[in-house]
């Protein structure tokens, strides 16, 4: 049967859909769709793993089941203001938001929501990246940091560290004591401030030789302080 113009778009057609059901259903982000109620349309592969359910639990069922309050609660409003004001308040940008999972656990993720118009009735598209394990190592850096920072801030040492062009960066409270300035003194400012001469002329010549030949130098800090010489080496 000799093809007709007919036979010939809707081969091609058919052939469009397959790609483009292809590349949703093997994109790593979460790609789901919903009508203008709020009702899941479709719920692709990397959904149904982000989220723990299947397609046929979620479709026919409004979005928001996968959202923990107070976003459960607020987003038919979302909707429902926009079509009354056209307030496009999430349509159209990304942002970070909670998510649920069929076994109740609450992630992070980041959700971009688009409008597209398909037969003339308008709906929404939402692609989703979870998040959760960036956010897991993002908190436990944090609370690292703040260990060790503690550890640094609680020595009975004092401890200075200071950037490639001697600007004083960290300043733990043992130094406080020793040369009597507080951190807000010191914090980005030369380091030379805490050395007596000769050592406060010449300290930006150490930098200067260590960075252009590597050659490291020990530089001396100090002030009187009750009659005592208080003296801090550092080395670079």
């Amino acid at each position: 049967m000799p093809s007709t113009p007919f036979n010939s778009s809707y081969q091609n057609s058919k052939a469009h859909s397959s790609r483009l059901e292809a590349v949703l259903n093997t994109v790593i982000d979460g790609i789901i769709t919903i009508n203008n109620r709020g009702v899941i349309q479709s719920f692709n592969p990397s959904a149904e793993r982000i989220f723990g359910y299947a397609p046929e639990d979620v479709i026919g069922k409004n979005v928001k089941m996968l959202m923990p309050d107070p976003y459960h609660k607020e987003h038919d409003g979302y909707l429902q203001n926009y079509f009354n004001t056209g307030d496009k308040q999430i349509i159209g940008k990304g942002r970070e938001v909670e998510a649920k999972r069929k076994d109740g656990t609450i992630f992070s993720m980041e959700l971009g929501v688009n409008e597209m118009n398909i037969a003339g009735e308008t709906m929404f598209v939402g692609t989703i990246r979870d998040i959760s394990d960036r956010k897991a190592a993002e908190q436990a850096l944090m609370e690292n940091q703040a260990k060790l920072q503690a550890i640094v801030d609680n020595t009975v040492d004092g401890l200075i560290t200071i950037n490639e062009v001697g600007k004083i960066e960290h300043y733990n409270k043992a130094c406080e004591d020793i040369f009597g300035f507080t951190f807000v003194e010191v914090v980005g400012k030369n380091v030379k401030m805490l050395m007596p001469e000769p050592y406060h002329k010449e300290h930006d010549g150490y930098l200067q030789n260590y960075q252009n030949t590597g050659t490291k130098k020990l530089l001396v800090l100090g002030e009187k302080l009750k009659g005592n010489e208080k003296m801090v080496l550092v080395s670079r």
